[in-house]
């Protein structure tokens, strides 16, 4: 249910809501809340809860407000029904109210916008694998069972995790349409139906939590890193874009050219981490395809399936860029080159694609004022990921952020 901010006001007081949690994703992919009573949500419409910047980009010094965003409510199935929990998504202020350009919400809003204005919507859908591990972890990471791809009961022993992360988001108002057992052991795959960008990118976030919640309360721990146990496959965040408008068939096309383009300026949002290229550096190539295997798939119905993304990104920043390449390329008309016309490596490391990243003035164009502090904060995270040097080490690394 979309909730208006009278409504969501009234759930508080008829349900028994006692905290409100004021959600919020930072623009390297971590997601942060400020908790709240709900005698004090009123007041946050109004006035707004204050952060420091350092939760927005990990440079502190510039006030900003969190603002709920009524519609954008989650009650969280796992939290007591007694004195319950629910989560609202926030926009990210200025202390005078205004926008804050570099939320990363508004970032893909306003290349929705842009894209609306040449004639296109487009719809999004999510492919998310994760692994599931025993909750001991003193011989490392033991991965919850040994089963493989679209294995059944009782060899698939992450089945009922599964239903209940699915009914969990159900009761979240989230729509799932499958779920199976991946490749590696212990690994799931969980899909969602195509949504706007930013309902989609939410869903996303909220279907990580909910996973952790779900895995943490059965005692399993879950891992969304892009390769968690060296011997096993990795775990990537897919994402399929469909566009709808006049001559979509040839904007379908032009939107996947500037999209390849742009690729590797937009690997380190993509892949923000030195996990990602344990991953990436195996398995893809810049290239794009009909068939399986290739980092950008383009089906028969111009649906483009983006495979090389992984869960440690902020899916709002990756689709605002995404959006920003495949624009570029409508606007300049630019046709599809032939399969296999693309013949670059994805990177080797996180430093390869910072670098790259840096001497990029288009970039620089798309998360203005801040680029900077994100780009420093990039490099942090993967300084300290360096100094890790085991799974276990890593997996509690990931946790963490």
């Amino acid at each position: 249910m979309t909730y208006t901010k009278s409504e969501f006001l009234d759930f508080i007081m008829e349900n028994d809501v006692k905290f409100v949690k004021l959600t919020f994703c930072d623009l390297i992919g971590r997601p942060r809340n400020v908790s709240v009573l709900s005698s004090q949500l009123a007041d946050a419409f109004e006035k707004g809860v204050t952060v420091d910047s350092v939760a927005m980009t990990g440079v502190g010094g510039v006030d900003l407000k969190l603002k709920p965003v009524s519609s954008l409510m989650s009650i969280l199935p796992w939290r007591p029904h007694s004195g319950r929990v629910v989560s609202v998504f926030c926009n990210v202020n200025n202390a005078d109210g205004t926008p804050y350009a570099c939320d990363s919400m508004v970032l893909l809003d306003n290349e929705v916008k842009k894209l609306g204005a040449l004639g296109y919507k487009a719809q999004v859908g999510t492919e998310c694998e994760f692994y599931v591990f025993k909750e001991e972890l003193d011989n490392g990471l033991v991965p919850f069972d040994n089963a493989g791809y679209c294995s059944c009961a009782p060899y698939d022993k992450c089945e009922n995790l599964r239903r209940e992360v699915i009914t969990s988001l159900e009761d979240m108002g989230l729509k799932p349409i499958s779920s199976h057992h991946e490749r590696g052991r212990g690994q799931n795959e969980i899909d969602f139906e195509n949504a706007d960008p930013a309902s989609a990118a939410r869903n996303l976030m909220m279907f990580t939590s909910a996973v952790r919640n779900v895995c943490a309360l059965n005692g399993t721990r879950a891992s969304f890193m892009p390769r968690p146990l060296g011997g096993e496959p990795g775990s990537g965040l897919h994402l399929s874009i469909s566009l709808s408008g006049n001559g979509r068939d040839k904007a379908a096309d032009a939107f996947a050219e500037g999209v390849m383009r742009r690729y590797k300026e937009i690997s380190c949002f993509a892949n923000p981490t030195e996990n990602s290229y344990r991953r990436l550096r195996r398995d893809y190539k810049i290239a794009y395809s009909s068939k399986r295997g290739s980092a950008l798939r383009i089906f028969d119905d111009k649906t483009l399936l983006l495979r090389t993304p992984d869960s440690t990104s902020n899916v709002f920043t990756v689709l605002a860029l995404v959006f920003a390449a495949g624009r570029e390329g409508i606007e300049n008309g630019y046709k599809l080159r032939k399969e296999g016309a693309y013949n670059d490596v994805m990177f080797n490391s996180i430093d390869e694609a910072l670098d790259f990243a840096d001497k990029s003035e288009w970039l620089r164009a798309q998360i203005p004022v801040v680029f900077d502090d994100v780009l420093g904060s990039l490099k942090k995270r993967a300084e300290t990921e360096k100094t890790l040097d085991t799974d276990l080490a890593r997996f509690e690394f990931h946790s963490d952020i």
